[in-house]
């Protein structure tokens, strides 16, 4: 047995060879990797000095071997089976064609020389290699693996644990392939209804036999380390799952209803752990500002918006760009959602009596530089919060309010002392997740005289902005993915004075925009006119009352 051989070169001469990048890039990028445990390849792509389909090119140009067109592969479930699935996901390889003696591998990375010897074990044949863009590798292994997968009837729901394991698998991979944050199970009138959050919207994804539910739920129970007995309770729990190429942090929640248990899952990619300020959505402007205050060491930055905004993402944003081996950061979060390298986590548990306030309180005693508070829920948790701010700490925390002025009335209306507001209060950001268009399909129109108007633009009788109109690659949406837009209010000297009067937020709001505050309504308008979100995104995520 015998395989086709790939030159002996490393990764990044190999791009340099082929003219895709510079030494000094492949520098660059060997140390950013570094500092955020990214392999050379997602550090190169990260920065933007290469995207994959070049470098798989590039790659077969170099080491001579076939670069693989999956627009133009049809695969064979009989060949890819050649592979078991374990092995494909792990390495990221697909067996695409066979003939006497040979079998045709895609190989995501042909440098993985662990792979190589995990094939070699497993084919009885000579592996022909080539390469192939990392995505739609794997895109190929969820189609071609799913197809095999024995599907769930109405015959075979009968509570049978193999169908369980199935009908959770393909829900998940499901969900995964959609984009979902969230899956929901529920028993629905003589269906089982699975539904998806799919960029901040519910839909339905699936209906399965009724029969199969409480199959399903001793399934998810088992895989979280919960009672499968216990139906009567709500129940917790998560476990850890490699679905699609990426690994998933899942967190499950059981609620008793009348007709069964509705389970819940919250879809946590680990790989998002990662993600830059520049990712975010600010603008150049916003971003400067939010970078200034981080190196403010003597405050607080309150990040702000309802349930599912992304708050928390933003705080681990600035994390990563604040995070260094002089620090001590250290966080108190419930849950704590994502690990992080090189931060201390806390997670609060109330029936060891460890609360925000508790944990809060001991975290001061560890000699913190910068403290991370999931969120502001109480008094207690607010005073000390503000304490910690003006005792030198560098503190960030969320709170659920409409607006940036907002969540200034709701520390008043907390009967903190407004001096100690005042004194403590470096930035407040409130932000909310608008749809993308999908870039597929969104088509472009002539905005009308009069929704510029109202949109208070000058007149252009050839601006144009974009609508959803929905694909395939969408899923008939018009949207793929979700991007933040932001307020911020930076606590100024007028601002400080009007906190002591304990003004309201309109007032504090009409004052931030004479020093130039960007409102919500207009951050989202500014993402229009780029043609990166629609009018009726925006119409649907942000308020009337605030411009």
């Amino acid at each position: 047995m015998a395989t086709t051989t790939v030159k002996k070169k490393r990764f990044g001469d190999i791009l340099i060879d082929g003219g895709l990048i510079t030494a000094t890039q492949l520098e660059q990028a060997l140390s950013y990797g570094k500092e955020r445990d990214l392999k050379l390849g997602q550090a190169l792509q990260q920065l933007g000095f290469v995207n994959e389909t070049a470098v798989a090119k590039t790659l077969a140009t170099q080491l001579q071997i076939p670069f693989v067109d999956f627009s133009k592969v049809v695969t064979d479930a009989k060949i890819v089976s050649l592979i078991p699935e374990t092995i494909a996901r792990k390495h990221k390889v697909i067996a695409l064609g066979k003939r006497t003696g040979e079998v045709l591998v895609a190989f995501a990375d042909p440098l993985n020389i662990f792979a190589v010897d995990e094939l070699t074990r497993v084919l009885k044949d000579k592996i022909v290699t080539s390469v192939g863009v990392e995505s739609l590798i794997v895109e190929a292994i969820d189609r071609s693996y799913t197809s095999m997968d024995t599907k769930v009837s109405s015959d075979e729901a009968s509570g049978d644990e193999s169908a369980a394991v199935t009908a959770v698998n393909d829900i998940l991979l499901k969900a995964v392939r959609e984009g979902a944050s969230d899956i929901h199970i529920e028993p629905s009138g003589d269906q089982l209804r699975i539904r998806s959050r799919v960029d901040g919207l519910l839909r339905v994804s699936n209906n399965l036999p009724l029969e199969i539910h409480p199959s399903i739920v001793s399934r998810v129970k088992i895989l979280s380390e919960m009672d499968i007995g216990e139906k009567r309770k709500p129940q917790d729990g998560r476990f850890e799952a490699p679905i699609s190429g990426k690994n998933f942090d899942i967190r499950v929640s059981t609620l008793p209803l009348s007709p069964g248990e509705k389970v819940v899952m919250r879809l946590l990619d680990k790989a998002k752990v990662k993600i830059d300020l520049k990712d975010l959505g600010f603008d150049q402007k916003q971003q400067d500002l939010f970078q200034k205050h981080l190196k403010n060491p003597h405050e607080i930055t309150l990040v702000t918006g309802p349930t599912g905004s992304g708050k928390t993402t933003t705080l681990y944003a600035a994390l990563n760009y604040i995070n260094s081996e002089e620090k001590n950061i250290v966080t108190v979060e419930d849950p704590v959602e994502y690990e992080l390298l090189g931060i201390n986590q806390v997670q609060v548990n109330p029936k060891a009596n460890l609360t925000f306030g508790s944990a809060l309180r001991s975290i001061l005693r560890q000699d913190p530089d910068i403290v991370m508070i999931g969120e502001i829920r109480d008094v207690e948790t607010a005073e000390i919060a503000i304490q910690s701010a003006l005792t030198g700490h560098m503190v960030l925390s969320t709170l659920h309010t409409n607006d940036a002025a907002g969540a200034i009335t709701r520390l008043i209306d907390m009967q903190i002392p407004p001096f100690l507001i005042a004194s403590a209060l470096g930035l407040v950001v409130a932000q909310r997740l608008v749809r993308v268009l999908c870039p597929r399909c969104k088509e472009a129109f002539v905005a009308p005289e009069s929704l510029q108007q109202d949109l208070d633009l000058t007149f252009d009788p050839e601006l144009k902005i974009y609508r959803s109109k929905g694909c395939d690659h969408c899923e008939d949406t018009g949207y793929k993915g979700r991007v933040g837009i932001y307020e911020m209010l930076p606590v100024s000297k007028d601002i400080e004075l009007l906190i002591m009067e304990k003004s309201s937020s309109h007032d504090l709001y009409r004052q931030a925009q004479t020093e130039g505050l960007i409102s919500l309504r207009e951050s989202g308008i500014s993402k229009m006119l780029d043609g990166v979100t629609s009018l009726d995104e925006i119409l649907r995520i942000t308020l009337d009352s605030k411009g």
